[in-house]
């Protein structure tokens, strides 16, 4: 288990996020957190018709994305009582933070792969709406990482701690490669109750196999 200020990621993160009613069932959430808005791409002159702008299940374009995968992450430790987080909750700085600090930093891939390593679940949610630069390629080392292809072995996490979600419309050429690359489960969902009923029954399943011993503990997965 790789270790932050000398201890263990998992203690540091039992440790830095708020209790639920299932502490020790840690859900990594990740996914893009800004709005595509075609402003981004548009000349200052160019008018849009925000009305003709399908952003799917996420459909607020006042909203942002971090904001509405908040909401899935509190759905997550309130309703289903695990003990879900997005990046950002342990407040453990990367190296693109500007503010001084006197805490080890990390890159953002490292920080990833150490909160996989850490977690009994990790969740990936890529909405219709999302800017994804970045996002397609943390997956890839995230699953890489953790040596999750097809063929390569003795993976270092079980794949079935792993779930991929894709809103029908999302066009991603490593999203597409992921059934035939990677051992990791992707579905894809129309709204965002449908996200919700998936990710739950993902979740009950994780807990079950664990229940049952038919997966190891997270310490022993890596």
């Amino acid at each position: 288990m790789q270790t932050y200020d000398g201890e263990p990621m998992r203690d540091i993160l039992l440790k830095r996020l708020e209790s639920t009613a299932h502490d020790e069932f840690l859900v990594y959430v990740m996914g893009p957190y800004t709005t595509f808005r075609l402003d981004y791409y548009l000349r200052d002159d160019v008018d849009v018709d925000k009305s003709d702008i399908d952003l799917g299940a996420f459909g607020d374009a006042e909203t942002e994305l971090f904001d509405e995968l908040r909401e899935i992450v509190e759905w997550l430790r309130t309703d289903i009582g695990v003990n879900a987080f997005l990046a950002v909750d342990p407040a453990i700085p990367t190296e693109t933070v500007p503010e001084e600090t006197d805490e080890e930093r990390m890159n953002v891939i490292s920080q990833s792969k150490a909160y996989t390593e850490a977690s009994n679940a990790v969740v990936f949610v890529l909405p219709k709406a999302g800017v994804r630069d970045g996002v397609d390629i943390e997956i890839g080392a995230v699953l890489s990482g953790f040596d999750l292809g097809h063929g390569e072995g003795s993976p270092q996490k079980a794949p079935q701690r792993f779930h991929v979600y894709r809103e029908h419309g999302v066009a991603s050429a490593t999203l597409d490669a992921v059934p035939h690359e990677y051992e990791v489960a992707l579905t894809e969902y129309g709204t965002r109750s449908e996200l919700q009923d998936q990710i739950a029954r993902f979740l009950a399943g994780v807990l079950r196999s664990e229940r049952r011993g038919d997966l190891p503990p997270v310490d022993d997965d890596t």
